[in-house]
């Protein structure tokens, strides 16, 4: 009873918070999104009804006209979060955690652009992309003499442009993955040396086995992280129709904004909400598919 009691106190504090701070405005925001709620009736938001319950829904997905946009550019940026991001962090990470001499060094020299906010590499790259004096430009124009043009403001290029703007900075993501491959027990290492696996292989049958479940969480934070897009999107083009480059979290805001729709605003957030619970179905699935056949292949 006193072991029971001790947990029951411990956990109470967290059930607690998780209820007042995440389940409460999660059922608010199901529930609000389907009512009428804007500025003219801030403190009694009116249901719907039966007839007209999906009217904000209605209104997002087919009166819109951006959203389908915003949401098919958020949904690759997810994709290339965990099918680019990860690897190139899983790769520098076994790279950085090689006991050789200046490791340490190149560790931090790695780390400290990465450390930069988001908000202030937006601004770095809206620097790199000016049709002016950006170094983008100057190398395109070896290429193509005479060009002027805005890459920002070009189909296709201003993707390409937005997605290098984060897609390549994976400091956090790359020391979560080289803080796990550092855990791994040296036994296991001399073992696998000792049956003549060193190197890459070790690597690959040894170290990538044993943090897969960080790679799985990072791939599902680089994911989430993707879709939500929204520092480097509204620094370099502000979310402007005409750029082919426009984020779901931007867009949310333009479809909101007009006389502070609360009811349409809660309508994207459940959208949003089942988006990040398909990401983490879909990045479980995938996981656990991938390596029941690489088991099956080994066995």
């Amino acid at each position: 009873m006193r072991r029971t009691g001790f947990i029951v106190a411990f956990l109470t504090p967290t059930l607690l918070a998780f209820l007042v701070f995440y389940l409460y405005p999660i059922i608010t925001v199901f529930v609000t999104s389907f009512c009428r709620w804007d500025y003219t009736n801030i403190t009694s938001p009116e249901f719907f009804g039966v007839a007209d319950l999906w009217e904000n829904y209605k209104y997002i997905f087919s009166k819109y006209p951006f959203f389908w946009e915003a949401l098919r550019n958020s949904t690759v940026w997810a994709i290339l979060g965990a099918v680019v991001q990860i690897p190139i962090a899983a790769v520098i990470a076994i790279a950085l955690s090689r006991k050789v001499a200046g490791v340490k060094f190149v560790r931090n020299i790695y780390i400290i652009p990465n450390m930069i906010s988001t908000a202030a590499m937006g601004v770095i790259f809206l620097q790199l992309y000016n049709p002016s004096y950006g170094i983008v430009n100057q190398i395109i124009r070896i290429f193509r003499p005479g060009f002027t043009d805005n890459i920002l403001l070009l189909k296709g290029s201003a993707f390409i442009a937005m997605t290098c703007a984060y897609i390549f900075f994976t400091g956090t993501t790359t020391l979560m993955i080289l803080g796990n491959i550092m855990a791994v027990p040296e036994e296991v290492r001399e073992a696998a040396l000792l049956d003549g696996a060193s190197g890459l292989k070790q690597d690959w049958y040894i170290t990538i086995p044993m943090i897969k479940g960080t790679l799985k969480t990072v791939s599902i934070l680089a994911a989430t992280s993707g879709f939500l897009l929204y520092n480097e999107v509204y620094f370099l083009t502000k979310g402007a129709a005409g750029t082919y480059s426009i984020s779901y979290v931007i867009r949310e805001l333009a479809i909101t904004s007009p006389r502070t729709q609360f009811g349409r605003a809660n309508s994207v957030a459940v959208i949003q909400i089942l988006a990040g619970m398909m990401i983490i179905l879909v990045i479980n699935l995938v996981y656990n598919i991938s390596w029941k056949k690489k088991n099956q292949r080994e066995a």
